[in-house]
């Protein structure tokens, strides 16, 4: 199998790691062969060659590149700053998995260039974030207006350069740069 062939339909068999789904058709994501599990009716593929996979329950960091009012579109770079993936994943961090509170829009909680620390919920592509946890969030944050580093001042974060002041979900282990 190579990414992007044709495992079977929905119907037949759920997505699961190695696959993903494309207009109810399930896909190779990965070089390898396919396995299909016929008790528990899921498909996944074996890859050919080991690849480092996330796992539920893993804390990633990455930095958000796309947004909408209910998805924000995470590229994900690491374990933490200092144990970088080889390969770069793209994950989805919904509306949902922002906090246990309702809030109106993914503006309120994060934007597009954020820094923020996750936990990983499944073990396929692509994978889906929350930032939930008080130690996730946002881990560094720029302002809206001049692109300074905002500084946190309580539950706000507050640009030196120009006094603006900004709401997201932020960690507890917000990063603060001091000029030194």
């Amino acid at each position: 199998m190579l990414p992007g062939d044709e495992l079977c339909v929905e119907e037949e068999f759920l997505s699961s790691s190695g696959t993903y789904v494309e207009n109810g058709i399930v896909r190779a994501s990965v070089v390898g062969t396919p396995v299909f599990d016929i008790v528990s009716r899921r498909v996944y593929v074996k890859p050919a060659k080991k690849i480092s996979i996330l796992k539920p329950g893993d804390i990633v960091v990455g930095y958000v590149t796309m947004m909408r009012d209910d998805v924000a579109i995470v590229k994900i770079l690491g374990y933490d700053l200092y144990r970088p993936l080889k390969t770069p994943f793209t994950g989805l961090l919904h509306i949902s998995q922002v906090s246990e509170e309702r809030i109106a829009t993914m503006y309120d909680a994060v934007r597009i260039g954020d820094f923020i620390k996750a936990k990983v919920l499944n073990d396929y592509i692509p994978p889906l974030l929350s930032i939930k946890d008080p130690k996730c969030g946002v881990i560094l944050a720029f302002c809206s207006r001049c692109g300074a580093v905002l500084v946190k001042k309580g539950d706000k974060l507050v640009c030196r350069r120009c006094g603006f002041m900004d709401s997201r979900k932020v960690s507890l282990e917000y990063m603060v740069y001091e000029k030194r």
